[in-house]
């Protein structure tokens, strides 16, 4: 149960991203490292390049981010992988 509200969780919270720009959207709380800096922080430019991998923009995605768009893919597919995989093998056993 609790890896189908972890699942839940996870596609409200794309649903979200994909509608509201985090980088034009109030819905999103400042950046504290770069409010208090004026650098741009490693999160800030995830959350922005995960929205333009959603808009399937995979030039600024990579211009925002390389590191989290070449991870992102991955780590969605281990993800799926796990909820599937582990579910079957409950079934199974």
């Amino acid at each position: 149960m609790k890896r189908l509200a972890a699942a839940t969780a996870a596609v409200l919270a794309a649903a979200v991203l994909y509608h509201a720009d985090p980088a034009a959207s109030p819905l999103y709380p400042p950046c504290l490292i770069r409010l208090y800096t004026g650098w741009s922080c490693p999160g800030c430019g995830a959350t922005r390049a995960l929205h333009a991998l959603l808009h399937f923009r995979f030039e600024e995605a990579w211009r925002l981010n390389p590191l989290w768009t070449a991870a992102a893919p991955a780590v969605a597919a281990w993800g799926l992988w796990r909820l599937f995989a582990v579910r079957c093998w409950r079934r199974a056993a």
